[in-house]
């Protein structure tokens, strides 16, 4: 479900329609090509980055979710919450988490990324109510009855929520903060050879944060 239903347009869509760098720029200097050719991006660098910005993720999620949450009571009568709302909210936290830092990665929105990022989260909220809210008749166990309402009925639910969504993506906002400072300090300068002057062309950094110059 995670995978199939909830997260998989938005990355397909941002493996399409991504571009990093713009196409005049691209037709105007093709050595910039280079820079992914033979899978130059894929580099120890990037990948332990990805690494541990998971393993960040899944310390947050887990953890920080188990102190908010426990001896949480999400009723006026004082009962606790169980297994299946705190799986709940953990969950909810993963999707959110996972689409809005490719919200984050971005650069070049059209409608469809639009579409499929915001959709897919609507989706999810969506189907939550609808399977919880629906006694199925061919399940023995309705153990996610009612979970999800049950759980958004909750204020202290609400912030853990939003809290954990922000703490997760916090690196994420920093390394953007620190590459959108980095390339202005990049320029590419070419030099017309009728006119002797020079233009001056500021060229987007991939997310490898490579820096081209000719």
């Amino acid at each position: 479900m995670f995978n199939i239903c909830f997260t998989s347009l938005p990355i397909v869509a941002y493996s399409l329609l991504e571009q990093h760098i713009p196409i005049d720029t691209l037709m105007s200097f093709p050595k910039l090509y280079m820079n992914v050719s033979d899978n130059a991006m894929l580099q120890l660098k990037p990948f332990l980055y990805w690494t541990c910005l998971g393993l960040f993720d899944g310390f947050v999620f887990f953890f920080g979710g188990y102190f908010l949450f426990v001896d949480a009571s999400l009723e006026d009568n004082g009962k606790m919450a169980g297994n299946w709302s705190f799986g709940t909210m953990i969950f909810t936290v993963l999707v959110f988490t996972v689409t809005l830092k490719l919200a984050l990665d971005t650069r070049f929105w059209t409608w469809l990324n639009h579409f499929v990022i915001w959709g897919s989260l609507a989706f999810y909220v969506f189907f939550s109510f609808f399977w919880g809210g629906i006694l199925w008749p061919f399940l023995k166990h309705q153990r996610m009855y009612f979970v999800f309402a049950q759980l958004l009925s909750s204020v202290s639910t609400w912030l853990a929520i939003f809290l954990l969504i922000f703490i997760s993506l916090f690196p994420e906002m920093i390394m953007i903060i620190f590459k959108n400072t980095k390339r202005k300090s990049h320029q590419v300068t070419r030099r017309l050879p009728s006119s002797g002057t020079s233009t001056v062309f500021m060229l987007s950094q991939t997310s490898s944060n490579h820096s081209f110059s000719e």
